[in-house]
C-alpha cells in the first residue's frame, strides 16, 4: 500500500481477485467510459454511503 500517491490524505490499495471478476469490472468500467479504478471507487463509495452491511459466510 502506498501513501500520498496523488496528494495528502489519499492512499492507493491493490487487491488480487479472480480473472473473471477483474474482467467483468473492466468490461463494466469500459462500457461507462471510466477507468477500472474510477469505476471501483464509484461503486465502493455508493455502497459505503448506503450504510448497508455485508453479511459474510464461509463457503461450505
Amino acid at each position: 500500500m502506498a501513501t500520498n500517491p496523488i496528494g495528502k490524505n489519499t492512499k492507493t490499495i491493490g487487491i488480487n481477485m479472480s480473472k473473471e471478476m477483474a474482467d467483468e469490472l473492466e468490461k463494466r468500467a469500459s462500457s461507462m467510459h471510466l477507468s477500472t479504478s474510477k469505476y471501483c471507487k464509484v461503486i465502493l463509495t455508493q455502497w459505503m454511503d448506503s450504510g448497508k452491511k455485508l453479511v459474510l459466510q464461509e463457503k461450505k
